[in-house]
């Protein structure tokens, strides 16, 4: 053509078609720019990795599973990788379901703050129920009808419904019904042993009333010096021994406040102080101390009290032989002076 020089223009030959092939590739193994076969080594070259696309439902769940990691206290960074969310996702979230560091911080103290309103309200409640409780007790004890002492559950369950009226008053609502829940609990248990409840009651009162006797029964023969350790107290003391029991304690307290004027101490006091001498013998040897005492008080001027311990003396002795002969016929032995 012209313009080329008086020659026409030379092409190089396509590949494959009579030149060397490309070094490692087989002859025609490249056709007009297109690979016939597979490069070397291109089966084991890694593809790119891609995020699966997640359904809704497993996104909602990674939320909620995300809230809750950070409410407990887990560290976002952590929770993203755990849950392999991005960045970007996860403070998204947390931005808008309110849990991020600074948002529960907020929760946390005002609940700290509502949970000390809420008790100082049941502190309140309890004390002003407590006081209507007291004050109902002392109207029935004083009033002409049978006392019935209340039970501890039916006392917790007054307080537990005055909670309640309070925390409802005050506005709140989940803390009443909180404090609603434990007491429908004891009433649903009172309710289930209310069958039984009567018997048991009758039971237990009997149970605690023959320990009470038994008791006193001891105390008494202990005092009249006609028991031993081992020995079962009777059902029930004839007036001899219940006579001497009551006389013996009544003295012995005039002779320990004829020592001490001053004693400021209950005659229940005394009492019990008096028992614990009984129990470790000290009746066993009553007269020779009454003797003791009738001189000291001579010697102190107390000259009315010491006669009428010499009066005392002079009854027991005179008592004694019915004593000592119901003792022996009830199996017991009379350990004080005859």
């Amino acid at each position: 053509m012209p313009g080329n020089g008086g020659g026409a223009r030379r092409y190089p030959p396509p590949l494959g078609a009579g030149s060397p092939a490309a070094p490692g590739l087989a002859p025609g193994a490249i056709r007009w720019g297109r690979a016939r076969g597979s490069l070397p080594g291109m089966s084991d070259a890694p593809s790119p990795s891609k995020r699966q696309r997640r359904t809704t439902a497993s996104l909602t769940a990674l939320r909620h599973l995300a809230r809750e990691a950070a409410e407990a206290g887990e560290p976002m960074r952590e929770i993203a990788r755990r849950l392999d969310l991005p960045w970007s996702t996860l403070t998204k979230w947390a931005r808008k379901d309110g849990f991020r560091r600074q948002d529960i911080a907020a929760r946390q103290a005002a609940a700290a703050k509502a949970q000390d309103e809420a008790d100082h309200i049941r502190q309140q409640a309890e004390l002003a129920a407590r006081r209507t409780l007291l004050r109902d007790e002392e109207d029935e004890e004083e009033s002409d009808e049978p006392f019935t002492p209340r039970s501890q559950t039916d006392e917790e369950i007054t307080l537990a419904r005055a909670r309640v009226g309070a925390l409802l008053e005050a506005g709140y609502i989940p803390e009443a019904e909180q404090d609603m829940r434990a007491a429908r609990r004891l009433t649903s248990l009172q309710s289930f042993a209310a069958p039984v409840r009567a018997a048991t009651e009758a039971a237990t009162q009997q149970m605690r009333q023959g320990e009470m006797n038994a008791a006193l029964y001891r105390a008494a023969l202990q005092v009249c010096a006609c028991w031993e350790e081992g020995d079962t107290p009777p059902d029930h003391l004839p007036w001899v021994v219940s006579a001497t029991f009551q006389k013996r304690l009544a003295i012995a307290r005039e002779v320990v406040r004829g020592f001490d004027p001053d004693d400021k101490g209950s005659d229940q006091e005394l009492t019990e102080l008096l028992l614990q001498l009984a129990a470790m013998g000290w009746f066993r040897n009553f007269h020779p101390l009454l003797r003791e005492a009738i001189t000291t008080l001579t010697l102190q001027g107390h000259h009315a009290l010491a006669e009428k311990v010499g009066g005392f003396l002079k009854a027991e002795q005179a008592a004694l032989p019915t004593l000592i002969q119901w003792c022996h016929a009830n199996g017991y032995g009379y350990h004080g002076e005859p």
